[in-house]
């Protein structure tokens, strides 16, 4: 028989995303469920064509079709918005009856099942309503394995995950800096990565099956990225040149201005360096003796802020990659966690207000929508400074700490 307490939790989650569905249309012309009927057009453009991100340029690594095909078979072939809520709803509770041990777990297991729920509704429709959202889930069941010692398991949870959206790279960097067991975790990652790739040449690919790659390359900066609230503010102080413009390709909104160009192709650059220091800060602490599930989760959350901070693109669903470190801070009981969980909630509620509740606004420049996206982007970075701090303490030799 079910435990109550996950029953009660299993029933939230329900409510949740019938929520989250039930609401996305109340928007007018922003519609945050529009990525999805996205991928329905492109599973239709595909029937008897070649394969997206096999032997077509995509977007998206390949192996993100899986779950476009299990929420159009969910959806009864024709609705795939409905298939695509109950793909996720299936997902995300058999994550909290994982996280919570099915009702049977400790308190702080309870703490971070919840502040699950709260994230996401806080988060609104775009926190299902797109890829990112099975990548997150896949990564949540990766930390599961990781918190019951199957780290093997949680390697290849961390890489298929990367495999439909590149974010749990940064969990996977985790894993490897907090285990002994390095040689091992690149060899399972090898393996899992060359099992995807001749999968992917055995069903006709090319050179497409890394297009993901260089087509998110030639994005220019995205408006809500925290490097973009530079012209967003140029734009409405009246610069010659600052604004905003609509990229008819990559289907989405970027700033203009002096300089945009350069700026976007260091950010990439950019990004690297902040990785490369979250690694050296990572190896430091190992090295010093830190806690390995303490040095996971806040490597996990800190390399995940880099992408996020530094990244030239910053779609709404992004602020969804921060839910799973977050959970191992609250699991693991990394110091100051309560910053941690509450500046998450805090950072997905504004995300909701910029979009979609006044991503209209943001298009018009008007002064609400610009300081919801500034006090956001600048929350953004004070959690990555938190994270950083964290991680250089645990650096330091266990003696000093």
């Amino acid at each position: 028989m079910l435990n109550r307490k996950f029953l009660a939790l299993a029933g939230s989650s329900v409510l949740v995303h019938a929520f989250l569905f039930a609401t996305s249309g109340m928007y007018g012309r922003v519609a945050p469920f529009n990525d999805v009927l996205l991928y329905g057009w492109w599973l239709f453009e595909m029937q008897g064509g070649p394969i997206l991100g096999v032997s077509a340029d995509w977007v998206y690594p390949y192996p993100a079709l899986i779950p476009i095909f299990v929420a159009t078979a969910l959806g009864g072939g024709v609705n795939i918005l409905l298939g695509w809520v109950i793909m996720m709803a299936i997902l995300n509770t058999l994550l909290i009856g994982q996280i919570t041990d099915w009702g049977r777990g400790q308190s702080k297991s309870f703490v971070a099942a919840w502040f699950w729920l709260g994230f996401l509704f806080l988060l609104g429709p775009v926190a299902i309503g797109r890829i990112d959202a099975v990548a997150t889930a896949i990564a949540g069941f990766g930390l599961v394995a990781f918190s019951n010692g199957k780290i093997r398991q949680a390697v290849i949870f961390f890489t298929m995950g990367a495999w439909v959206k590149i974010w749990p790279i940064a969990t996977a960097l985790g894993l490897f800096l907090s285990s002994n067991l390095k040689k091992n975790l690149l060899l399972t990652a090898s393996i899992a990565v060359s099992g995807v790739l001749a999968l992917g040449l055995l069903l006709g690919g090319d050179l497409s099956l890394l297009s993901f790659v260089s087509t998110q390359g030639n994005r220019g900066i995205q408006i809500e990225s925290p490097i973009a609230t530079i012209w967003l503010w140029a734009a409405k102080l009246g610069t010659v040149g600052a604004g905003i413009y609509f990229d008819d390709v990559l289907l989405t909104n970027q700033v203009s201005g002096a300089g945009v160009a350069e700026v976007a192709a260091l950010m990439t650059p950019a990004m690297a360096v902040a990785i490369a220091i979250t690694a050296l800060l990572g190896w430091r602490a190992a090295r010093a003796g830190a806690d390995s599930s303490q040095l996971f989760a806040i490597v996990s959350l800190t390399a995940v802020l880099d992408l996020i901070v530094f990244n030239k693109v910053g779609s709404p669903q992004f602020i969804g990659w921060l839910a799973v470190p977050i959970i191992a801070v609250i699991i693991f009981q990394v110091q100051g966690w309560r910053v941690a969980m509450v500046g998450g909630l805090a950072l997905a509620a504004l995300t909701y207000l910029i979009y979609p509740l006044y991503y209209l606004d943001l298009m018009g420049l008007g002064w609400l929508s610009i300081g919801l996206l500034t006090v956001r982007n600048l929350g953004l970075i004070l959690l990555l400074v938190w994270a950083n701090l964290k991680l250089g303490s645990l650096a330091k030799p266990q003696e000093v700490r």
